[in-house]
């Protein structure tokens, strides 16, 4: 008898944690702000798109891993020769994913992981004109950029098993962006909204 009421406690347990662990995917965008790091000399702010799809894997109600594939425009501002420097990547952050509370309409949490960047692109605008293409990019900057992330999330409850999604974050780039002597890195906040339906 004992041990038929233990394995039904532990089949109950287990249940209760596959229950928990559930998968969503969604779509997100927003808005970057990225500038130069190190000895990349004077420079500030400049604004830039961000937008893919995202996966989570909530392994507790409490804890979840998320998965991103961005389009992320990353650069910066010089204001001394009134140009703004566009670099495109394909962004991947793998993030986990810490929430302050277990259930409810309103799920805040915070999170933080590793960013892989993979470089697609870069062009210069000067003043009013249209953007160019730098051509010679692979030349001039590594195709690889990899950093930290780390920001907030903020998960509003829509309808069942769907949540409307905000994060904000910043990402510190660890890796020399460039090509030549020196070492410049990326550094960028972003603020992006999304749409999360479970499975």
């Amino acid at each position: 008898m004992s041990s038929l009421v233990i394995f039904l406690s532990l089949s109950l347990s287990f249940n209760s944690l596959a229950q928990k662990k559930v998968w969503s995917v969604g779509p997100e965008a927003g808005v970057s702000f990225s500038k130069y790091g190190k000895d990349a000399g004077t420079n500030s702010y400049k604004s830039g798109a961000i937008g893919g799809m995202f996966l989570t894997y909530s392994i507790l109600n409490t804890f979840a891993v998320t998965t991103k594939l961005l389009y992320s425009q990353k650069g910066a501002s010089f204001e001394s020769i009134d140009t703004k420097q566009t670099l495109n990547y394909f962004e991947v952050p793998v993030i986990g994913r810490f929430f302050l509370n277990k259930e409810g309409a309103f799920r805040p949490n915070i999170f933080v992981g590793p960013s892989f960047g993979f470089l697609t692109g870069a062009t210069n605008k000067v003043g009013k004109n249209d953007r160019v293409d730098i051509e010679n990019y692979k030349s001039v900057f590594n195709g690889f950029d990899m950093g930290v992330t780390a920001g907030l999330g903020f998960n509003f409850l829509i309808s069942n098993e769907t949540y409307f999604i905000i994060d904000a974050r910043y990402t510190h780039g660890l890796s020399d962006i460039t090509i030549a002597n020196g070492n410049v890195n990326n550094n960028a906040l972003g603020l992006t909204a999304g749409i999360s339906f479970g499975f």
